[in-house]
Parts: C-alpha cells; structure tokens; sequence
C-alpha cells in the first residue's frame, strides 16, 4: 500500500445529506495518504496502525494534535461520509476538540483530494464480484444492498425478487446496526439523523 502526502487545506469538513452508494467496484488495490505537519502522540501511533493495517477503502483518520484523541472509519461505500463521521467521531470522544484530518484509504485510480464518490467499499466490493455471485442458485432470486455507511448484506434462494430485496436490506440493516450499537447515543443519533443505517438494494440476481 502506497503512501502520499496532501495538502491540509484540501479538506473541508462537510455537511453531508445522505447520499447512496452506487454499483461501482473500484478493486483491490487501495492507497494511503496522510496529511503532513501532524505530530501524533504515542496513543495516536498506535491507533493509526491499526488504521492503516485493514488496508480497506474507504476510511478517514482524525485526530486532535496534542491529546491522545482520534478517530476513524473503516470501508464506507461513500469518500464524503467516511470523512465527515471520522470527523464527528473525533469531535465527540475529544468532547469538541479540534479534529484535523490525518489520513485517508482510498482505491486506486480515485483522486484523494475528490468529493461525491461513491461506491462498493473494499470488502463490500470483493464480496459482490465472489460469494454473492457463487452463492445464487439456479431457478431462484438473490439481491444485494449496501448502507449509506459500511453496512451490506445479499441473499440467494429466493422465489421471488421481492423477497430476495427483502432479505438482502434486512442482512444489511443488521450489518449496520452492529457497527452503530457500539457507538453510543450522540454518535448514533447523528448517524440516524443522515440516513447511514439505511440500506438500498444496488443488485437483483433474477433466475437464468
């Protein structure tokens, strides 16, 4: 994973509406850049290597120079939601500290510095191009639904496409509902409040 600099200035906090994924799948090579002129404390080290070490896209890294506070996202289907909920993350463990962007994880071939893309994330990604496809079955229908955020889910086997969507959301609202259980209310709320554990169905398997 390859690792470039940028320009602090680039990167404005957004006041984002919810925006759905769309079917792109970017691959599997995923970069990493970092902001320069931020010293991060020990704490902070050791937070952004496990960042860096799920080599996922797409992700963003706050943190708050001087404390040990940060913050990040791991493989959002969206760039502008990654960044903006790492921000209020960081903004809410350090209790309104201020939160500069550190670095972020995107797929290669995508500018860094763009705002408004959307897509599969990396995980979401390579489970749509194998098992969803291996998992379908002959004669039946099968769907697969992404969040605003990082949830998603498939289903196969189904008799009809409606129930195949159906169940599709349902995985993927539980999906989205495990990674915001643990963020507490103020976090959950500001999540809820943009949409983020919504799902919508990107892909319908129909029978061959």
């Amino acid at each position: 994973m390859k690792t470039i600099t940028l320009a602090a200035a680039l990167f404005i906090a957004l006041g984002i509406s919810p925006v759905q994924a769309q079917k792109k799948h970017f691959g599997n090579t995923v970069r990493i850049a970092t902001v320069p002129g931020i010293e991060l404390s020990r704490k902070q080290r050791e937070s952004y290597r496990s960042y860096r070490s799920k080599k996922a896209y797409f992700g963003a890294f706050y943190v708050v120079e001087g404390t040990d506070h940060s913050f990040w996202t791991p493989r959002f289907h969206n760039f502008d939601v990654a960044k903006a909920a790492a921000k209020k993350g960081c903004e809410i463990i350090s209790k309104g500290g201020n939160c500069k962007l550190y670095a972020l994880t995107y797929p290669d071939g995508v500018d860094p510095n763009a705002q408004g893309v959307k897509g599969f994330s990396h995980q979401s990604g390579k489970t749509f191009t194998t098992r969803y496809k291996r998992d379908q079955k002959k004669g039946t229908y099968g769907a697969f639904a992404v969040s605003t955020a990082n949830g998603y889910g498939h289903s196969f086997g189904w008799k009809s496409a409606k129930e195949a969507r159906a169940a599709a959301s349902e995985y993927c609202k539980l999906s989205s509902n495990k990674t915001l259980v643990p963020l507490g209310i103020e976090a959950r709320k500001w999540a809820c409040a943009r949409g983020m554990e919504k799902c919508t169905v990107v892909d319908t398997h129909t029978p061959d």
